[in-house]
C-alpha cells in the first residue's frame, strides 16, 4: 500500500503534484493534514479535492487552524472522507484523525484548549482499543494539523518549540506507529518519539509531500519526504 501526505495547500493550486499523480497511479490513498484554505473560500475545498479524486485517488482530510466555519462540511460534501474527530479502518491501516491547533497568538478559526485536544484523540484510541483490542495487526496513523511539542515537527525559526503538549502525551500513552502533521510550515522534517515516526512533509506550496510505503504482507513500512518538483 502506498500512501501520500500533503499539507498546508493554503488555497493555492499546485500543477507539479497533481502531475505526479498522474505519473504515480499506484498510489493508494491521499492524506490532507489540513490548512486545505487560507480562511477560505470553501469553494477551493471541492475544486482542490476534485483535481485529486477526479484522477481515481481516495481522500482523507482533516482541517487547519486557517480553515474557516463549515470546513468539515465541505470537505463532505466532495468525495473526500473529513477525519476531524473520526477513525476509519483502510486496508491494514488504522487512522486516528483530529484537525485543527493547539491555541495560537494569532486567534485563527480552528484553534482548540489543549485539554480538548486531548481528551477528544485519547477518546478516539481509547474507542478503538475497546473495539479491536489489538487482535489484528494493524498499522496506526494519527492523522493531525497540529504538531505533538518538542519535536522537529514543531520548531519555527528561532528554535523555540510551539506543538501540542496534549498530542505529545497521547503519543507517548497509545503509541501510534506514525503521526502525520503540518501547521509550522518550515519544520518539515522526520522525527521520533519513541517508537513513533512523526513527520511534517512541508507546505504543498513549496512541493513537499510524504510517502509512506506500507508492505502487504509484513506490515513493515518506510516513511519518505519528497518533492514534487522533478
Amino acid at each position: 500500500m502506498k500512501i501520500l501526505s500533503i499539507s498546508d495547500i493554503h488555497g493555492e493550486k499546485n500543477d507539479d503534484f497533481i502531475n505526479y499523480l498522474k505519473n504515480n497511479q499506484d498510489i493508494d490513498l491521499v492524506l490532507i493534514n489540513g490548512d486545505i484554505t487560507n480562511f477560505g473560500p470553501l469553494d477551493f475545498v471541492d475544486e482542490f479535492i476534485s483535481s485529486i479524486s477526479d484522477l481515481g485517488f481516495d481522500v482523507f482530510a482533516v482541517p487547519g487552524n486557517c480553515d474557516p466555519n463549515g470546513i468539515c462540511n465541505a470537505i463532505t460534501d466532495t468525495d473526500a472522507v473529513c477525519l476531524h474527530n473520526q477513525i476509519i479502518a483502510y486496508g491494514d491501516v488504522i487512522i486516528f484523525g483530529f484537525g485543527g491547533s493547539n491555541k495560537t497568538p494569532f486567534d485563527t478559526p480552528g484553534e482548540f484548549h489543549d485539554q480538548h485536544l486531548y481528551d477528544n484523540v485519547k477518546e478516539l484510541f481509547a474507542e478503538y482499543d475497546f473495539m479491536a483490542n489489538d487482535k489484528v495487526p494493524k498499522v496506526k496513523i494519527l492523522l493531525t494539523h497540529a504538531p505533538p511539542l518538542n519535536t522537529e515537527a514543531d520548531k519555527i525559526p528561532d528554535g523555540t518549540h510551539v506543538g501540542s503538549k496534549a498530542l505529545r502525551d497521547v503519543i507517548e500513552e497509545f503509541k501510534p506507529d506514525i503521526n502525520l502533521c503540518g501547521h509550522i510550515h518550515e519544520a518539515r522534517s522526520k522525527d521520533k518519539i519513541g517508537d513513533t515516526i512523526v513527520v511534517n512533509p512541508g507546505m504543498l506550496k513549496e512541493n513537499y509531500g510524504c510517502l509512506i510505503n506500507i508492505d502487504d504482507d509484513t506490515l513493515n513500512y518506510d516513511v519518505d519526504l519528497i518533492s514534487f518538483k522533478e
